[in-house]
């Protein structure tokens, strides 16, 4: 890419209007990282309605005005402009919240159950992310990136089964005390909210904040909590190393609304 993202240029008086912070730039792995400790992430704000082309702009004429940054073009990267995003409050879930008391009971004895992984099946977590529940943000450098920043250990996923299906599951990135949840998907709501029970599980001790970024569907299974932007900068920064997580098979007993 031809230029440098420089964060600390970037302002917030357009999130306080709705808008993104900057279009344009690049999601290289090390982008999205420089991205997460500025508090941003790259999202469209109008689900599947198509972008312009590059360069073009739905946000031309708040640049013009200075509420929205614009990083110099990835030409290389190809596809609709990057907008990123940093809302003045964040939606988050405590770590151990209380809410997910029984989601996770043990299935052991139970002859049909749900076994819950972590990190075993990432690529198929970001395709049924893209494919299952619409999230068709996830562009093919967007992609490459969350592969590269899964080996490098910033990026997670939860994967819930039932047999040998893959019923839900998410993945994200974590940075110092939060993780951030990129996307989510699955096939019973009640599985979606075992994903995020064991993701509670297991950053327990580890992390403080559970981050969905914005208020997306499988948001509406969820008791969200909403702190703000300098809170959760705060907690990205108290420890600048990816967030543990940790591993592990956890069989529960299924629950929700098909079981």
């Amino acid at each position: 890419m031809n230029g440098e993202m420089y964060w600390e240029r970037v302002g917030h008086a357009g999130a306080e209007r709705g808008l993104p912070v900057a279009v344009g730039g690049s999601v290289a792995p090390h982008r999205l990282l420089e991205a997460h400790r500025h508090g941003s992430f790259p999202y469209p704000r109008h689900g599947r309605r198509p972008e312009p082309p590059a360069g073009t702009g739905r946000y031309a004429r708040q640049v013009a005005g200075g509420l929205v940054f614009a990083f110099p073009p990835d030409e290389a990267a190809g596809g609709p402009e990057v907008t990123w995003w940093s809302p003045p409050r964040r939606p988050v879930l405590p770590v151990a919240s209380r809410q997910f008391a029984g989601s996770l009971r043990q299935g052991r004895g139970c002859p049909a159950r749900w076994i819950v992984t972590c990190d075993h099946a990432f690529p198929r977590i970001v395709e049924g992310c893209r494919d299952q529940a619409g999230c068709d943000w996830i562009t093919v450098p967007l992609h490459a990136s969350q592969l590269a920043l899964h080996r490098a250990g910033w990026a997670h996923s939860i994967e819930v089964w039932e047999g040998e299906r893959l019923i839900a599951g998410l993945f994200g990135t974590g940075m110092g005390r939060v993780f951030s949840v990129d996307a989510a998907f699955g096939q019973d709501p009640g599985a979606v909210r075992v994903a995020f029970a064991d993701l509670s599980r297991r950053l327990d001790s580890q992390a403080e904040l559970i981050d969905v970024q914005v208020d997306r569907g499988y948001a509406d299974y969820l008791e969200l909590d909403s702190i703000s932007r300098d809170r959760y900068v705060e907690a990205v920064h108290a420890v600048d190393l990816p967030t543990l997580i940790r591993d592990g098979v956890l069989a529960v007993q299924p629950v929700g609304s098909a079981h």
